[in-house]
């Protein structure tokens, strides 16, 4: 791991987690890897600014009523790309304190920040796989892929300065839950990426979500038939217009020459 000076790592874990933090910390030191943690921000008891979160948008978009422990999360994700922006460090890896670690993400970590990239957030976990484009292999069985679906979790990525300061700039006051903010990556003009098959595995449930016991009920039919579905069709067609335009350029880039800069489409 000598070779990820570059990487900083940080793991959000709230203050009375202190399973989730056995847990994590076990897992790292048994990949020989260090991280920082990051205190998580509690939702049920944070009194929040509307700068941070505007319910009015989230109601519209999402379709349910706020989800305090949601909001936490969201705010403690930012607070993590704040840390990072803080240091001198080209990339970082985000991460929730509930994931398992596969044994070969030292390699694929050491791959992702030292290899030709295309990418500004790359998806290391995922509560599905969903319908993926593989671009390029990256080390072993490891693949860098374009998903084609909507990417489920956030409870590992990396990112580099480019997103970080593009995320803490453009995701506030929140207005989806963050995994559903931080996959309209072409919004912000970014582009996401992801490892396939996963490096981190986010779907043990080794431990209980606060968010899932926290869920609100759904909006009533007609509210979310007026906003919330129409977003969320246009949002999907987005994301499958752009991705696979964005595969399409790059797949024209390799069979022609490795030399060739990336072409920037009209749209990014």
């Amino acid at each position: 791991m000598s070779n990820l000076s570059a990487l900083q790592i940080y793991v959000i874990n709230l203050e009375g987690a202190t399973k989730r933090r056995a847990h994590i910390e076990k897992s790292f030191a048994e990949a020989g890897i260090t991280f920082q943690r990051v205190p998580a921000i509690d939702g049920k008891t944070f009194q929040w600014q509307p700068s941070d979160y505007s319910e009015g948008w989230y109601r519209c978009l999402h379709g349910r009523e706020v989800n305090r422990p949601e909001v936490g999360c969201y705010l403690s994700h930012l607070q993590a790309l704040h840390t990072f922006l803080a240091t001198e460090a080209h990339f970082a890896l985000i991460c929730e304190d509930d994931i398992s670690l596969e044994s070969e993400l030292p390699a694929v970590l050491s791959a992702a920040v030292t290899a030709p990239r295309f990418w500004n957030v790359l998806r290391l976990s995922g509560l599905s796989e969903g319908r993926s484009l593989r671009v390029n292999r990256l080390v072993g069985d490891s693949w860098v892929c374009l998903s084609l679906a909507r990417m489920k979790g956030t409870g590992a990525y990396l990112v580099d300065r480019k997103a970080a300061r593009t995320l803490t700039h453009r995701l506030l006051p929140m207005k989806l839950p963050y995994d559903h903010a931080l996959d309209r990556e072409w919004f912000y003009g970014l582009r996401a990426a992801t490892i396939l098959p996963f490096p981190i595995n986010q779907k043990q449930k080794r431990f209980g979500s606060s968010i899932q016991t926290y869920a609100q009920p759904k909006l009533s039919s007609w509210r979310r038939l007026l906003t919330t579905y129409p977003y969320q069709a246009f949002n999907e067609s987005m994301r499958w217009l752009f991705r696979s335009a964005w595969f399409l350029a790059l797949k024209l880039r390799k069979a022609g020459s490795n030399h060739l800069p990336l072409p920037r489409l009209p749209f990014l």
